[in-house]
């Protein structure tokens, strides 16, 4: 697109009617992802929303997949990649850990001993990665599930007391594994009162990575 300006409100509304059909969500679900009600969703869509309002445009663009430079008219992109989004966030972060690793931590050894540590993190965050995949999984089912909602209308029971109750029991021993890791960091240097050697915390990793195996190897 050369030069290109900014869309009128009203158009703004209308890409956003648009996307919002391309990836098949209601109204109602385009709400819930930026907390909004259905009547405010309809107002954006019929009566427009100001291409300079920035944190508007910014949830609903993070809401619908895309990009508020496509919502507001600067861009023709519409597709928005996440993975590339991801990607570029870890490389940033990794490269503030290099920079910071390389000028104040000057002994090799050390450096050495950083990166194995973080590693490892990394290795047990994949773990926790795959169990949050998981949990929300069985969380969009549940709310998917009508004979379920009418079920828990019944009893009075509200949905979201089950969803948080599956959340839970997935992601409770991948965070617990998070934080043995973590305070076995913290006594690795307290003359042996807890007993942590870095083959411990190596066996913390290995072992979620186990039960990981088991459970995938075992799922439907």
């Amino acid at each position: 697109m050369k030069n290109p300006e900014m869309l009128t409100p009203k158009q703004v509304g209308e890409r956003i009617r648009e996307r919002r059909d391309d990836l098949k969500i209601s109204m109602p679900e385009l709400g819930r992802r930026i907390n909004v009600n259905k009547s405010t969703i309809q107002r954006y869509e019929t009566s427009g929303v100001d291409p300079n309002r920035t944190m508007v445009i910014a949830g609903l663009a993070e809401a619908l997949l895309t990009t508020p430079e496509w919502l507001t008219g600067l861009s023709d992109e519409k597709e928005y990649s996440a993975p590339t989004v991801c990607q570029r966030d870890i490389d940033k972060h990794i490269q503030k850990y290099l920079d910071t690793v390389t000028a104040v931590v000057k002994d090799e050894p050390q450096q050495e001993l950083l990166t194995t540590f973080l590693g490892q993190l990394i290795d047990l965050y994949s773990v926790l990665c795959h169990h949050f995949a998981s949990a929300m999984a069985e969380v969009d089912r549940v709310a998917e599930d009508e004979g379920l909602k009418q079920s828990l209308r019944r009893y009075a029971i509200e949905a979201g007391a089950i969803t948080e109750r599956v959340y839970c029991r997935e992601m409770e021993t991948p965070v617990e594994d998070m934080k043995r890791y973590l305070d076995g960091l913290l006594h690795i240097y307290d003359e042996g009162r807890s007993k942590i050697k870095i083959s411990d915390l190596f066996e913390i990793v290995s072992e979620a990575e186990r039960r990981l195996t088991e459970k995938t190897s075992v799922a439907p």
